[in-house]
């Protein structure tokens, strides 16, 4: 019985690295894992646990470089399904991991929300912008965010609001593995 059973359209065994990172570099992960949900995730890392398999996490690539004899383990791609989401809710913004930070900026302006235009240019996914406090000289995303739905190595699922969360220069307090989402507080503009 292989370890990932029951999950083989979301599994790829020895799968190149190199086409997911923006420099084109790196060697094969023993295993590329894109869940479509947190059910999914949450059963993927229990199975790794369980075989001692190490998780590593893969947003857009924009800020990575990988080694040419490629990532022992499991690595973890959230962008199928849920995670690439962004549900707008008046001036409150859930946006899921896995979801292009440019595109969120550009859905934000159409839609007439400010909070989040300093982000303009800023590749990667939602995810990493938060885990990295992505900004410039005009901003940053931990300005914005109000709440982080986050998932941990034993797959508990919960939630860190402000003022618990502190965001500082390229950092934030978030110990927790996986980031599921951000909700963001955005105004008329």
């Amino acid at each position: 019985m292989s370890i990932f059973s029951g999950y083989e359209e979301i599994v790829e065994q020895n799968h190149p690295l190199a086409p997911h990172t923006w420099y084109r570099l790196g060697g094969p992960a023993d295993y590329l894992l894109r869940p479509r949900n947190a059910k999914d995730l949450k059963e993927i890392i229990r199975r790794c646990g369980e075989n001692h398999i190490r998780m590593r996490v893969l947003g857009f690539g924009s800020n990575l470089l990988v080694s040419d004899e490629g990532v022992r383990g499991a690595v973890i791609q959230l962008q199928s399904g849920e995670f690439g989401q962004t549900q707008f809710h008046g001036e409150t913004v859930t946006a899921w991991a896995g979801a292009e930070l440019s595109k969120l900026v550009l859905d934000c302006v159409e839609k007439g929300l400010s909070g989040v235009e300093a982000l303009t240019g800023i590749p990667g996914s939602v995810g990493g912008a938060v885990r990295m406090n992505a900004g410039g000289r005009f901003g940053d995303i931990g300005s914005a965010v109000e709440a982080v739905t986050l998932m941990d190595v034993q797959g508990t699922v919960f939630e860190k609001k402000k003022p618990e969360l502190i965001f500082d220069y390229r950092t934030v307090n978030i110990r927790a593995r996986f980031i599921l989402n951000a909700q963001l507080k955005l105004t008329p503009g």
